[in-house]
């Protein structure tokens, strides 16, 4: 097999791992946020009306349908083994989130937009199990770097020449 379809395979892998399995943050004790939390809230969070948020409508929904577009992007990278533009498209979005996260939790450069991550990704669990959080310092989990690896990687085999 090709080093960029074996790239493709990994990136997908880490990305549904960052998305689903573990927690990018923690919110505080035993509330964390995760691809999971977006999922479950998805409904919820669209019938919410951005300017009691205080946040402009546009910037919001541009939000929401990045977010969309993310939980399912693990699984379309996959879809990157037949087409470099679907493996390219599908990689830059867990790769733009996990770096949205980490400026989050590391710098101010988002300003007011950072509350909306929070109120995005806030979930259950399911039975106390998932999402998994590995706190890496900060309050972030390791969700947040496996969506920078995952769609890293993912963009690195999309672009490697096919055999």
């Amino acid at each position: 097999m090709a080093a960029g379809k074996i790239l493709i395979i990994l990136g997908a892998l880490l990305t549904i791992l960052g998305t689903y399995v573990f927690a990018l943050f923690l919110f505080f004790a035993g509330v964390v946020g995760s691809g999971l939390g977006f999922a479950m809230n998805l409904f919820d969070i669209i019938a919410l009306d951005p300017s009691l948020l205080g946040i402009d409508a546009i910037i919001f929904y541009i939000m929401v349908v990045i977010f969309a577009i993310w939980l399912v992007s693990g699984i379309l990278q996959l879809v990157g083994l037949k087409s470099r533009i679907v493996g390219i498209i599908f990689s830059l979005f867990p790769l733009g989130v996990g770096i949205m996260f980490l400026l989050v939790f590391y710098t101010t450069i988002l300003g007011p937009i950072s509350g909306l991550f929070t109120l995005f990704t806030i979930g259950e669990h399911f039975g106390s199990f998932f999402p998994i959080l590995v706190d890496i310092g900060g309050g972030t989990g390791l969700g947040a770097f496996f969506l920078v690896g995952g769609g890293a990687l993912g963009l690195i085999g999309s672009i490697l020449p096919r055999d």
